[in-house]
């Protein structure tokens, strides 16, 4: 009986934020999405974590998809699709994130059950079509015309991402954390030619410390022999870099861009001032960072003398 019952409390979940979170990695990380996007303020910082009230939580998806690590664990709401059209029968409204990887997956249509969901949501698809343009693909088509019903799916609507209404079930009674995809929010993998984030160093700023290679987990960043380089296609837009780099020469921004490597020259020199060799991004350094961060404060000292 005790079993059955811990097989019953299994079906049933609430969403929760993963150790994989920015906020959890460091203390440094200043992303506040999932913050940001809850409309019923179901989210918010503790300790500088966030922290979901559940009593609040309507789990909408939005927060799942706003993390760029994918670090709000859930079910996605179940979206309807027939004849691959996206039926919109409610004020339950796709994300970007949802509609773009939705598209990839062939669904091409929006069809409003109720012309007024139409004006609601009309910012929404307005940017998405302007995604899509920018990634070289045709927009959404929006009508308010009915698709009759069918009673087999088709292949695409068997391997939708979302949780579907399964006739199966084995399937309705499987443990919910089974069922979870917040990993299939992931755009990187279904437009593999574009990035949606740049990164911009300011050379004259960096001093090759390498924090922002350590931090980053999608090894965007490659500090060698000779070279420094930024691989953008895997960059998830978490801003952990920018966050954390104590120089603060990195910026973020998100931006649907064609695939491309940054590589910045790095030059050996011996400081004119320690006699240690050192590495630079600057062909023109001399010192190295330490002493010329020890001449900084040298210099501050005589001056408030």
């Amino acid at each position: 009986m005790a079993l059955l019952s811990k097989w019953v409390e299994s079906l049933d979940y609430e969403y929760e934020i993963l150790s994989s979170c920015t906020r959890h990695k460091s203390h440094h990380s200043n992303c506040s999405k999932c913050v940001d996007v809850c409309e019923k303020q179901a989210i918010s910082f503790t300790k500088g974590k966030p922290v979901i009230n559940h009593s609040e939580c309507l789990q909408c998806g939005e927060c799942m998809a706003a993390c760029p690590v994918q670090a709000v664990a859930g079910i996605l709401p179940k979206r309807e699709i027939k004849q691959n059209c996206l039926m919109i029968s409610d004020r339950h409204f796709p994300t970007i994130t949802e509609l773009l990887i939705l598209h990839k997956k062939g669904v091409h249509s929006i069809i409003f059950e109720n012309e007024a969901f139409i004006q609601e949501w009309n910012y929404r698809v307005e940017r998405v079509n302007e995604m899509l343009l920018e990634l070289g693909e045709s927009p959404f088509s929006i009508s308010t015309d009915s698709v009759e019903s069918e009673d087999v799916c088709s292949r695409r609507e068997l391997f939708s991402l979302w949780k579907k209404e399964s006739k199966s079930l084995m399937k309705q009674m499987t443990p919910a954390k089974w069922r979870f995809n917040h990993n299939a929010l992931d755009l990187r993998q279904y437009y593999t030619d574009f990035q949606f984030t740049t990164i911009t160093v300011d050379t004259d700023k960096c001093t090759l410390c390498a924090v922002c290679k350590r931090i980053c987990d999608q090894k965007c960043f490659d500090i060698q022999e000779g070279h420094f380089s930024l691989s953008l296609q895997e960059c998830n837009s978490c801003g952990l870099c920018a966050d954390i780099c104590p120089e603060a020469a990195i910026v973020v921004e998100e931006q649907i861009i064609k695939t491309k490597e940054i590589h910045f020259p790095v030059y050996e020199k011996t400081c004119q001032t320690c006699n240690h060799s050192f590495k630079t991004v600057r062909e023109h350094d001399e010192i190295c960072t330490i002493c010329t961060k020890m001449n900084h404060i040298s210099q501050k000292g005589e001056r408030v003398v």
